[in-house]
């Protein structure tokens, strides 16, 4: 009896083991089939997906070849997605609507309004050509970026309405309207002399360029133009990085630098740059100069003050009377003043400083009062006698006759 139940259970236990693996095989079989239909579904759903994009890329591909490209504009009307008809309807109304704005300097807007100058647009054949011209198996790629198309349509408008809206722009004719300064000098300072003024932008502008570039930016149906970059003002010619602006500094600096120390006996006159700055003349052209005028303005001064030719003189006689010797006569200090100018300017040139004379026509016996020295000679027409000093000594005197009063003949005093 024993037996026999140890061999029941053990079967019992066999078949139980059976089923739970008979179990497990179907529960596989199950899931590989789920999957592979799962699997099955997306890649249908793949090409699904795939069928209706390529149906739509050739639709589009169909549309744009009597449309527009996305996203493209020609002269600044957008036409993307639009036919022929409707982009010409759409330029007609841009002319109406278009208004042109003035980018200007010191963040100054102002507008043209196609409808002040009689716009009208006529884009002819030229929208035609542009669709030909076009790819539209490409029109997947334009969605993203924009197609900037330029044609040559036939802009009129009113170019004497043009004239008068332009000429009646703040930038044109206002009040604040500044020229542009090139490069200059700074105030002279003494002991340091000149520095660059860099160059100042204003506002001017140059008005034939700025009606040329209307003109086209109208033609070209652009909606804004800036007059900056497009060149429309007077800009300075030199900036303080100019060569030649660089130049004239080191020019003005070299005359102001120099020092001319004229020497007149124990007497000195100094030019320096106090002076010289005030006869630096600069040009347009970032030229310098010295003013020709001032130059000789100065040593004319000096020639005043040392010239002793032709004035009068004090004499102490041989009784010890004081005389005055009236003007006249050819004795005495005479500047040069033509070649004492011709040699400053040397001397500013080169830069060199200088110390010594003038340049005379000719000279006396010495710069200090009297200018004729210790020896000459003394001459009394009323006692008709003379006296000969050497060495402030009367070395010679004697008697003379002078003249014949009788015959007109009297000896000049």
């Amino acid at each position: 009896t024993v037996r026999i139940k140890s061999n029941k259970m053990k079967t019992e236990k066999q078949m139980k083991e059976k089923k739970h693996v008979s179990g497990s095989q179907k529960g596989g079989q199950t899931t590989e089939k789920l999957k592979k239909r799962i699997a099955d579904h997306k890649l249908m759903a793949v090409v699904a997906i795939i069928i209706v994009i390529g149906i739509i890329y050739l639709l589009g591909t169909l549309y744009f070849r009597n449309h527009f490209l996305p996203r493209t504009v020609i002269n600044g009307v957008a036409c993307g997605g639009k036919n022929i008809e409707t982009s010409t309807e759409r330029f007609a109304q841009a002319a109406k609507e278009y208004q042109l704005t003035l980018k200007e300097r010191d963040d100054k807007e102002e507008t043209i309004s196609g409808s002040d100058i009689d716009l009208e647009v006529d884009p002819g054949e030229q929208l035609e050509q542009l669709m030909e011209s076009q790819n539209s198996f490409a029109w997947v790629a334009n969605i993203f970026k924009k197609n900037e198309n330029s044609a040559e349509t036939a802009v009129t408008y009113d170019s004497e309405k043009l004239r008068q809206v332009l000429e009646s722009l703040e930038c044109v004719s206002g009040a604040e309207i500044r020229d542009s300064q090139n490069a200059s000098l700074s105030d002279y300072q003494d002991g340091v002399g000149y520095e660059l003024t860099d160059a100042v932008y204003g506002n001017r502008l140059d008005e034939n360029v700025f009606y040329e570039k209307v003109d086209e930016a109208v033609n070209m149906m652009a909606s804004e133009l800036d007059l900056d970059g497009s060149g429309c003002y007077v800009d300075p010619v030199y900036t303080a990085d100019s060569r030649e602006a660089k130049e004239m500094l080191e020019k003005a600096n070299r005359y102001v630098n120099t020092t001319i120390t004229y020497q007149f006996g124990k007497k000195e006159e100094v030019l320096d740059g106090s002076v010289i700055s005030q006869w630096i003349r600069t040009g347009d052209d970032c030229s310098v100069s010295l003013d020709s005028e001032k130059e000789k303005e100065y040593v004319s001064q000096l020639a005043d003050k040392y010239d002793t030719k032709w004035k009068s003189r004090t004499l102490v006689t041989h009784s010890g009377k004081t005389v005055t010797v009236p003007a006249g006569g050819n004795y005495g200090w005479r500047v040069n003043q033509d070649e004492t100018i011709a040699k400053l300017n040397e001397y500013l040139e080169a830069g060199e400083d200088y110390t010594g004379e003038v340049v005379y026509y000719q000279r006396a016996a010495q710069y200090e009062e009297p200018d004729y020295g210790d020896t000459y000679v003394e001459v009394s027409i009323s006692e008709q006698h003379f006296w000969y000093y050497q060495n402030a000594k009367v070395v010679l005197e004697s008697d003379f006759v002078s003249g014949d009063p009788t015959k007109g003949r009297d000896t000049p005093k």
